[in-house]
């Protein structure tokens, strides 16, 4: 089975369609949805720039500058960087931006805090990097925040989260895309002990979990059926349900419409008198 480390536009990435957990995810949590995204690829019509995504993409830039330049940044480097990379759109008011602009800054530099005064000395071995895996029907690709290497040689993914300020064992352990990206970095570098950390950015709190080989070939079957599933589905039959989350979801406008018209057609077909020829009852 032929891997591949980053997404080049090769045969083998053209052939077979490529499935990262964000959209693996999208398919679970609603298949219209998935649809729209993935298929119709209508998402842009729809998808509305919000607070939560532009400041993750800020601290993100920011981060990932940091560790490119050797951690050797300063608070006030940091700080600068962070006003430089700043991603204005989707903000309600200069209120809301200034507020979350301020909590940037005291992010980064306790992050660099952090960073630099930690007592077990680790490589950074990747940052900011696609994955790519040849699963056999499909490519599986991820894109991690980081990879640190330790002295032993386990590679830890560390994954950045701007909105969640706790985070506990389980937490990891049921996340699709720390499960995912735990895959991809064993089956790339088998040789090596991986494991998985969410990093809350807003209050420095982390857990990690590692996956044992066993565990880690379960989760490739279920992520093969899943898969399966959604290559199976003929998405011209799949039309909008109301589910908890549609209250939130950029495309309510959208399949709102869908219901208001499916309504009215059955409001028609049941005003229409019966046909000539129906039997009396």
């Amino acid at each position: 089975m032929r891997t591949v480390q980053t997404t080049d536009g090769s045969e083998s990435a053209k052939r077979k369609p490529i499935f990262s957990p964000t959209r693996i995810a999208t398919y679970l949590e609603c298949a219209v949805k998935y649809r729209y995204i993935y298929l119709d690829r209508i998402g842009r019509f729809y998808q509305r720039p919000r607070a939560s995504y532009s400041f993750g993409t800020t601290l993100h830039l920011v981060l990932r500058q940091f560790h490119e330049q050797g951690a050797s940044l300063t608070s006030e480097e940091l700080v600068q960087s962070l006003r430089q990379n700043w991603v204005q759109a989707g903000y309600t008011d200069a209120a809301e931006e200034a507020q979350h602009l301020a909590m940037g800054e005291q992010i980064v530099a306790a992050y660099r805090k952090e960073i630099t005064q930690r007592s077990e000395p680790r490589e950074l071995f990747a940052t900011e990097k696609t994955l790519s895996y040849d699963m056999g029907r499909y490519i599986l690709q991820g894109r991690v925040d980081r990879i640190d290497r330790h002295p032993d040689g386990t590679l830890e993914i560390i994954d950045y989260k701007s909105g969640l300020t706790t985070v506990t064992p389980e937490d990891v352990a049921s996340s699709l895309a720390m499960c995912c990206y735990q895959l991809l970095v064993k089956r790339l570098y088998p040789q090596a002990p991986v494991c998985a950390t969410i990093y809350c950015l807003r209050t420095g709190e982390a857990a990690t979990v590692a996956l044992s080989d066993d565990a880690l070939e379960e989760f490739a079957k279920d992520l093969d059926r899943i898969v399966e599933q959604i290559l199976q589905t003929d998405f011209t039959e799949v039309y909008p349900k109301r589910i908890p989350l549609c209250d939130t979801c950029d495309f309510l406008l959208r399949c709102t419409r869908f219901w208001q018209q499916s309504k009215r057609r059955e409001d028609v077909c049941e005003e229409e008198p019966p046909p000539l020829n129906a039997e009396s009852e």
